[in-house]
C-alpha cells in the first residue's frame, strides 16, 4: 500500500464524521447562565453561525488556522470580526508583548510608548498630524462624534453603516432615551440608489449637520468620485466628513480607504488592525481638528495601556516592511474567483462579492432567503475546516495559497452537495 500524501502544514487536520461539540456545548450550556447573550461581542453569537453544527467555542490559534473547544481545527476567516490582520499568535504582536511586559501595563503618568506610537501612527494615516487612544471602535466613532459637534457648534449628525453601540449609532434600540434620535440621522449605502440620496440629504439639512460618519459598505464596491462628492459636499455646508475605518483601516491600503480611494476626510477612527489585535482605537487628523480635543472631557484611563501602544508601534513597522496589503487582496480575489466558478457550475446563487480584502458571501439580496441557504453552507463549510461568517468575511497577511484552494474546493464540495440534494428533493 503506498503512503498517503501527507497534509500541508498550514491546513487543518481532516474531520471525520460530524464535528463534535461536546466541549463547545458544555461551554455554552454554562455561559447561558453567567454571560448575558452568551459572549461579549454580538457577533460571535452561536445563532449567528449554524447552530448545532458549528463551533462555538474556539480554545487557541496560530496563523489563519484555529483549533475550537474540542480540539478540531479551521480555516479561519473571522479573523477576531478583522481585528486579526497578522492572524493568530503574530511574533510582532507576542514577541513585543513578551518583550516590553516588564515595564508594566499602565503607569501614573503619561509613557514616552504614548508618544511614539502616535508618530508612528500619523507617519501612515493621510492627513494626520495628532491623534488619541481609546479602547474599542465604539469609543473612538464617539469621541468623532463629540468632536465635530464642538468644532461646529451643531448637534445632528449623519451616520452610514455600523458605528459602534454607543446611544448615538444604536437609537433604535432599547434603553435609550427618545430624544436621542432626534438628533441621529441613519443612512444606508448598500444599493446605488442610495448613493444620490445620501447627497440630497447633506444638501437638505446641511446647516444643521456637525458631521456625515461614513463606514464604507462592503456588500458593494463604491467609486472615488462618489466618495469625493460626499466630502465636496460636506465641505459647501461646513459639515465635517469622517470616515469610519475601523474595519477599511490598514486594510484596503496601508493608509486605510482615504489612501485607497485617494479621497481625504476631516479625520478618521480607527481599531482592529491597528494593533493587530489587541485592544486599541484611534482618532486621527490634522492639528486645526484634533487639537480642539483638549478641550473636551474625552478620557480614558486605559488608552495609555502600554503592551497595545508597544504593539501598534511594531505592526505598524511589519506593515510597512512587507507586502501584505498585496497579498491581502490576492489571496481574496483567488477565494472569489474560485468560489464563484463553483457557485456557477453547479447553478447556485452564491456569489463572492465586495473588495478583495474583504470578501462578502451573498446567497441572495433577501436577507431572509441568504441566511436560509447560508447556513447549510456555514456548516459544510465548517465539516470541512473552514469557518465563515455569514456575509463579510477577512483576508489575513498570513492566509496561504494553500488554505484558499483548500477553502475554494470545500466551496465546491459543499455547493455540489446541495445541487444534488435539491435535485433528489425535486425528483
Amino acid at each position: 500500500m503506498s503512503q498517503a500524501t501527507p497534509r500541508h502544514p498550514s491546513l487543518p487536520r481532516p474531520i471525520v464524521g460530524e464535528i463534535k461539540l461536546e466541549r463547545s456545548n458544555q461551554l455554552l450550556a454554562e455561559a447561558r447562565k453567567l454571560v448575558p447573550g452568551v459572549t461579549q461581542t454580538m457577533m460571535k453569537k452561536p445563532d449567528h453561525f449554524a447552530p448545532g453544527a458549528f463551533p462555538v467555542f474556539l480554545a487557541k490559534g496560530q496563523g489563519a488556522l484555529v483549533e475550537d473547544a474540542d480540539g478540531q481545527e479551521y480555516i479561519d476567516y473571522i479573523q477576531a470580526l478583522g481585528a486579526n490582520m497578522l492572524g493568530h499568535n503574530h511574533p510582532a504582536v507576542a514577541e513585543t508583548i513578551r518583550k516590553h511586559l516588564a515595564e508594566g501595563i499602565i503607569h501614573s503618568l503619561p509613557t514616552p510608548v504614548e508618544v511614539s506610537s502616535v508618530r508612528a501612527l500619523v507617519d501612515v494615516i493621510p492627513g494626520a498630524e495628532m491623534a488619541r487612544f481609546f479602547k474599542t471602535g465604539a469609543d473612538a466613532t464617539s469621541a468623532a462624534v463629540r468632536l465635530s459637534r464642538h468644532i461646529t457648534g451643531r448637534e445632528s449628525i449623519v451616520t452610514v453603516g455600523y458605528n459602534g453601540w454607543h446611544d448615538h449609532f444604536m437609537y433604535d434600540t432599547p434603553g435609550i432615551p427618545a430624544a436621542v434620535a432626534k438628533l441621529t440621522t441613519r443612512l444606508p449605502l448598500f444599493t446605488p440608489p442610495d448613493e444620490p440620496a445620501l447627497l440630497a440629504h447633506i444638501e437638505a439639512h446641511g446647516a444643521q449637520l456637525a458631521c456625515v460618519l461614513l463606514a464604507i459598505p462592503y456588500n458593494r464596491t463604491i467609486t472615488r468620485e462618489f466618495l469625493q462628492a460626499v466630502k465636496d459636499t460636506c465641505a459647501k455646508h461646513g459639515v465635517l466628513f469622517i470616515l469610519d475605518e475601523v474595519v477599511t483601516g490598514f486594510r484596503l491600503a496601508l493608509g486605510g480607504a482615504q489612501q485607497f480611494f485617494g479621497v481625504q476626510a476631516d479625520f478618521v477612527t480607527l481599531s482592529k488592525g491597528i494593533a493587530a489585535g489587541m485592544p486599541l482605537s484611534a482618532i486621527a487628523g490634522p492639528e486645526k481638528y484634533l487639537s480642539k480635543l483638549s478641550d473636551l472631557q474625552v478620557s480614558t484611563t486605559f488608552g495609555g495601556e502600554m503592551l497595545s501602544l508597544a504593539v501598534c508601534e511594531a505592526v505598524l513597522k511589519e506593515y510597512k516592511s512587507t507586502n501584505y496589503i498585496e497579498h491581502i487582496a490576492n489571496m481574496g480575489r483567488r477565494l472569489r474567483e474560485g468560489v464563484n466558478a463553483h457557485a456557477k457550475a453547479t447553478g447556485s446563487s452564491l456569489e463572492v462579492i465586495g473588495y478583495d480584502a474583504v470578501p462578502f458571501f451573498r446567497f441572495s439580496k433577501d436577507i431572509p432567503q441568504h441566511i436560509q441557504k447560508m447556513i447549510p453552507f456555514q456548516a459544510g463549510m465548517a465539516r470541512r475546516g473552514v469557518i465563515l461568517r455569514r456575509d463579510l468575511n477577512f483576508i489575513s497577511a498570513v492566509h496561504t495559497e494553500q488554505q484558499i484552494d483548500h477553502t475554494i474546493a470545500a466551496a465546491g464540495e459543499v455547493l455540489r452537495e446541495t445541487a444534488a440534494s435539491s435535485t433528489a428533493s425535486a425528483a
